[in-house]
């Protein structure tokens, strides 16, 4: 059969519903199926009427053939099909006519069929042509011979007798006829001792059947030991449809089979589909392999139990399914001429063990390559993968790879793998690999996801998004060598390292990702160049940073040109962001940083090497770090806002900034500075009476250590002076802490006078910790003869200082007051206000 449309699937349709039935009967189930070309309809109904007996007596005839039931519209035979009736403990001959009635004509014994007696038909006939008869035939048959329909007779079926010669013969006759369909009965075991040989245009149906090898050998194959194929040339066109393949594998004992084998092994062929099959216990090599196949598919099939019987255990590796190539080794019969299988479909099949044997070293995957070769257009999907020794999906040289909606849970090592060999001894050039909406639960001792190439060649079209994984005793997603792969819109939890690894991957795009509770690094983007790292969340991490840009694991390769923009951190374990050794010319911006009750030290931290970076609109408010804490810049200078400034904190806000200065004012102020008012909007002078206090209120960051408090001395200096000392108030005026009295000091025109905290709360301290993040108020009391001017940004009129605000409070001060224990509260404000310049350090 040429292209033919059993193969196709097109016209595969099923129904449960739409049996009808006369008065005297009831349907219990039904089920039709038409599929590659065939239809089977399987029938279940109840006489609920009078009896029906024989006629004559002991004829073994039904009288008038009763119909007992009719298929729906559609699904009714081209030709009347003769099948039998059975009810458990007589059966007889029915027919089913082209109205889709089915009529019971004839029945065994002297029996009858009483009422409430359950009877049961199974039925299989050809609905179209397909190819297995000549075009020019009409697609109505009436005949076994003229469908191609080849029944397996002769079987015992008994699981012990050697049924391979029966099941042979009708693949013969089946190879004879130019195709056709071999049906295995369901219901039976059938032993064989040597591979079965399926050549082309064949089909197998075997629902409902078991194939068990009985001696020391494979199953299925197709091919004969003497046989030799170049290309894709060899036996094509084949479809097994349903069954149980047991390869009978285990210690010789419970399992015959210990030699290495594959159950199904298909070789140079075109158009291969194994279907609704159950292929379990395979022995050291493959359950299913595609060795040099265009177009072979693995449709809703299980793999279940693999044993290694290599005696150096050396096997680990085996996949369920082989993707392989016809080189040397790789297959029992040739040409091997390292034609690669291609256009290869696994759809909706699941692998674990069996109540036997172990699970398998990989599910799907390849391991032989030759130079110049790929395996292409390889496509993964909806499989479920319970548990590996080694990888799940092992992808090997593969050229246009779709890994899409798969669950894999428990593999010895990454969930999925996709690389090729060593550009130096073994050049291939696999690229575009799409692995996308997968679950990747409980991946071992590497990654949940990897795609590794080298320097020599770097895999390109790599896109590895939308998928979930968990639980991982290595890194989340690791990329290597690859040309600008992108990662998107992953969720990565609980690893025991890296959430996601860009490493040798220029220009890789790694945006809307998220990580949570990751072991090291949530992002590490290492000796590569260009590498965006945009939108992603990393929530806690138990070690290193929340994203980290720097040199490659061999401490040469440096990340340069990063853009790491718009990304949410929560308590990473040091630095939020970090820019470490050669990070050069990276951008950093708009990026919120937050402890988020964790023990993260600065938003970001820059290497002394990492110059060139410009850290730009980023949030680093809400942890209690001053400027210098938030952007622990070393001596790399970056560049913090407009016009090249490189002050800290620049355009980035951190506590210092919740109610933010301008960019040139904040430049302007020292580090580690907090101020009453801009230094640059000082234009005026304001003078204090003598023996007042007057609070300024100035904005300070909870955890904020102040040791001294200063003022500033206008064009007028003091003269007479008797006392003047500074304080520290809270927002309700209630003193925190004072300076020492520095009485009679001299305090000259225009100058700074800085007097260090004496007194807290707690009694003589030399500085006081604030337990707020908001507004206080720093008090200045000078007596004398002519206290100085003070810098101030204005002056308020009198009356105009209303609470909360500032201005004078308590008049008649000498000496300083007692502050320990909340002993001192400044009186409400009267009288007219300064807005003087004042600061701590």
């Amino acid at each position: 059969m040429s292209d033919s449309r059993l193969n196709d699937h097109s016209a595969d349709d099923q129904i449960t519903s739409g049996l009808s039935v006369p008065a005297g009967w009831s349907v219990s189930s039904f089920t039709a199926t038409r599929l590659s070309g065939f239809t089977f309809v399987e029938l279940f109904v109840t006489r609920t009427g009078a009896d029906i007996a024989e006629s004559p007596a002991g004829s073994g005839n039904l009288a008038g053939d009763p119909t007992m039931c009719t298929l729906p519209d559609g699904w009714e035979p081209p030709r009347p099909v003769n099948c039998t009736w059975g009810n458990g403990s007589a059966d007889g001959e029915a027919t089913i006519v082209t109205s889709g009635a089915v009529q019971l004509r004839s029945i065994s014994g002297s029996a009858g069929i009483a009422t409430g007696t359950n009877v049961r038909i199974t039925a299989l006939w050809p609905s179209e042509n397909g190819g297995l008869v000549p075009p020019t035939d009409s697609s109505d048959v009436t005949s076994y011979a003229e469908a191609s329909l080849f029944w397996v007779t002769g079987a015992a079926g008994d699981g012990v007798s050697n049924d391979g010669p029966a099941i042979q013969a009708a693949l013969d006759a089946a190879h004879a006829a130019g195709g056709g369909m071999v049906v295995i009965p369901a219901g039976g075991t059938y032993g064989v001792n040597t591979f079965l040989r399926v050549y082309d245009d064949t089909v197998i149906w075997a629902y409902g059947a078991t194939i068990k090898a009985i001696a020391n050998t494979g199953v299925l194959r197709n091919f004969d030991g003497a046989e030799t194929f170049a290309g894709y040339s060899g036996h094509s066109h084949i479809t097994i449809l349903g069954g149980t393949w047991d390869g009978n594998a285990y210690n010789g004992v419970d399992g015959t089979v210990t030699a290495e084998t594959n159950i199904m092994n298909f070789v140079h062929a075109k158009d291969i589909t194994v279907r609704d099959a159950r292929l379990m216990n395979t022995s050291t090599a493959h359950a299913l392999e595609f060795n040099a196949v265009d177009g072979g598919r693995a449709l809703n099939c299980d793999f279940y139990g693999f044993e290694d019987n290599s005696g150096d255990s050396s096997r680990g590796f085996s996949e369920a399914i082989q993707i392989d190539i016809s080189h040397t080794g790789s297959s029992s019969i040739g040409d091997f001429d390292d034609t690669p299988a291609k256009n290869i479909t696994i759809d909706n099949c699941r692998f674990g063990s069996s109540s036997r044997c172990g699970p398998y070293g990989r599910a799907v995957g390849s391991h032989t390559i030759a130079a110049g070769v790929v395996y292409e257009n390889i496509r993964i999907t909806d499989i479920t993968i319970e548990e590996t020794l080694q990888e799940g999906i092992y992808g090997y040289s593969w050229r246009r790879a779709k890994i899409v909606d798969n669950i894999i849970q428990a593999t010895g090592d990454s969930g999925i793998l996709l690389t090729l060999p060593n550009p130096a001894t073994t050049a291939t050039s696999p690229d575009t690999a799409s692995i996308t909406g997968n679950l990747v639960e409980g991946a071992g001792n590497d990654s949940g996801i990897r795609v590794i190439s080298y320097a020599a060649y770097k895999y390109p079209g790599v896109e590895i998004a939308d998928n979930l994984i968990t639980d991982v005793t290595g890194n989340g997603i690791h990329v290597e060598h690859c040309d600008a792969p992108r990662i998107a819109d992953n969720t990565v939890e609980t690893t025991s390292s890296t959430g996601i690894y860009a490493h040798y991957s220029d220009g890789a795009i790694v945006t809307g990702n998220r990580g949570k509770a990751l072991g090291s690094n949530g992002i590490n983007v290492a000796g590569s160049v260009g590498a965006s790292v945009t939108d992603n969340t990393v929530d806690t991490t138990s070690s290193n940073f929340g994203i980290f840009v720097g040199q490659g694991a061999d401490a040469a390769t440096n990340s340069t040109d990063a853009y790491v923009a718009g990304n949410r951190v929560i308590a990473a374990a040091s630095a939020g962001i970090r820019l470490s050794t050669n990070a050069t010319d990276c951008v950093v911006c708009n990026n919120r940083v937050r402890k988020g009750g964790g023990a993260t030290a600065n938003g970001i931290s820059l290497a002394a090497s990492a110059t060139g970076a410009r850290l730009l609109g980023n949030d680093f408010s809400g942890n209690s770090w001053s400027a210098a804490t938030a952007m622990s810049v070393s001596t790399a200078a970056p560049i913090t806002g407009p016009g090249g400034m490189q002050a800290l904190p620049g355009s980035n806000l951190v506590d210092t900034d919740v109610n933010p200065a301008h960019a040139l004012e904040a430049a302007f102020r020292p580090s580690g500075r907090y101020e009453t008012c801009s230094r640059l909007r000082v234009g005026t002078e304001s003078t204090p009476s003598s023996g007042w206090l007057y609070l300024v209120p100035i904005w300070l960051p909870k955890g904020k250590v102040v040791s001294n408090i200063g003022f500033i001395s206008g064009n007028t200096g003091a003269s007479g002076l008797t006392n003047h000392w500074f304080t520290l108030h809270d927002l309700n005026r209630v003193a925190l802490a004072r300076t020492a009295d520095a009485t009679t000091a001299a305090w000259a025109a225009s100058t700074a006078k800085e007097l260090a905290i004496a007194q807290t709360t707690a009694g003589a301290a030399s500085s006081y910790t604030t337990l707020y993040a908001g507004y206080f108020y720093l008090g200045v009391m000078i007596a004398g003869t002519t206290p100085p001017s003070l810098l101030a940004e204005g002056r308020l009129i009198a009356g105009a200082a209303t609470a909360p605000g500032l201005g004078a409070t308590n008049s008649g001060q000498t000496t300083p007051p007692t502050v320990t224990a909340g002993a001192f509260t400044a009186a409400a404000f009267s009288g007219a206000a300064i807005l003087a310049y004042g600061y701590v350090n």
